[in-house]
């Protein structure tokens, strides 16, 4: 037993704030009062995203942790060592990708059919020339293989023509966060991820900044060493690669974002990209410029971005009180934790009460897939009065 004291919470039906009803129940949001058995209870605190279901969502095919190419991945190139110094949660993921961007030797027209990233990577050691889509299925089944989900992104040039970048369509990817809640860019063949106040950008966000904000405020950050650039120091050079050249962030890197193609499956293991099911955003700046014709979400700023990895939290009120209840869309979903004020984390099912005490209740809840990674972690504080 928890050292509670708990309220019955018979409601008298005395209500402040705000409150919604969602299938017959009403759903507590921040800052909405309730008089319980004389107590004044109140939610001072809900910090959670949401759980989104929507035709974006269905179209994905997640990589599954019961693949053994999985393991194989991470254990033949020692995936868990590449990743072992970081700090945190993206600074590992960074040196996932910088380790990604290292194995590649030459830059060019592929000189081999070798898809899957175990193929890929035995066809480098043998000499084989590779391009950006490759880094991308690198990169994305080995964070696959570490519990993370990234996904690859088809880009195109809205002007229609290749300029100083040399290419006109480009493959990059974004990786879930759980440290930062939202999907964030990693581009593993330039071995960078963008930046904004100190926040890492999605696709989406590097793309409004670049064409509507003329990419002043970006910052072009590269590498595991974290070598940060403005737009003013564009050309960034890379590497130089065998047969190729210089490979570089070119002045105009990032038109290569006029669209942003969202592939909706990482099974790059055994399959191959779904260009069938891929959605497209796009704007004016895209009118006259030929590409494929896909569905093009009417909020891009939103409809690709929907959350994953989150313990969705709704607190509701019941007859008995007040109950949590969990939703989720996390690939290899494994368990809901829960943490009541200070206590250790404890395994919980997607519905349970609240027994809450006088003072401060402070809730946690979260997710943990079957690779032992855990999702952002969703809060909520009630302040309960002491006197009946």
């Amino acid at each position: 037993m928890k050292p509670f004291i708990v309220i019955a919470l018979t409601l008298l039906a005395l209500w402040s704030g705000a409150a919604e009803s969602v299938q017959g129940e009403r759903v507590l949001v921040e800052g909405a009062t309730l008089d319980v058995n004389g107590r004044r209870v109140t939610l001072t605190h809900l910090d959670a995203l949401p759980n989104v279901e929507s035709e974006y969502t269905k179209r994905f095919k997640f990589e599954s942790c019961d693949n053994p190419k999985l393991k194989e991945l991470r254990d033949r190139y020692k995936l868990g060592d590449v990743i072992a110094t970081g700090k945190d949660e993206f600074e590992k993921q960074v040196l996932l990708m910088d380790w990604t961007h290292r194995q590649f030797r030459k830059f060019g027209a592929p000189s081999t059919n070798a898809t899957s990233a175990i193929a890929i990577l035995n066809a480098i050691d043998q000499g084989h020339t590779f391009f950006c889509s490759h880094y991308a299925h690198v990169f994305v089944s080995s964070a696959a293989s570490l519990g993370w989900v990234d996904r690859e992104l088809a880009l195109r040039r809205h002007q229609g023509v290749a300029k100083v970048g040399g290419s006109t369509e480009h493959s990059s990817t974004e990786i879930w966060s759980n440290q930062h809640r939202k999907w964030v860019m990693l581009d593993p063949t330039s071995n960078m991820f963008l930046e904004k106040d100190g926040v890492p950008l999605n696709a989406w966000e590097i793309r409004q900044e670049w064409f509507y904000h003329d990419g002043t405020n970006v910052i072009f950050v590269i590498g595991k060493e974290r070598k940060r650039y403005r737009k003013a120091d564009l050309p960034i050079f890379l590497r130089r690669l065998a047969g190729f050249g210089d490979l570089a962030v070119n002045t105009d890197e990032l038109d290569k974002y006029g669209f942003i193609g969202y592939i909706p499956n990482t099974d790059f293991l055994d399959s191959r990209e779904d260009y069938a099911g891929m959605f497209i955003v796009k704007d004016r700046l895209c009118d006259g410029t030929r590409w494929h014709v896909r569905t093009a979400p009417a909020n891009p700023a939103v409809d690709p971005y929907f959350p994953i990895g989150q313990a969705a939290l709704s607190l509701v009120v019941v007859n008995e009180g007040i109950a949590a209840r969990l939703k989720t869309l996390t690939p290899n979903f494994e368990r809901y934790e829960v943490q009541w004020d200070d206590h250790p984390w404890k395994s919980c099912g997607d519905s349970f009460a609240w027994d809450v005490h006088p003072g401060i209740n402070r809730l946690a809840v979260k997710t943990v897939n079957r690779f032992g990674v855990s999702g952002p972690v969703s809060t909520a504080v009630l302040k309960v009065s002491s006197i009946p």
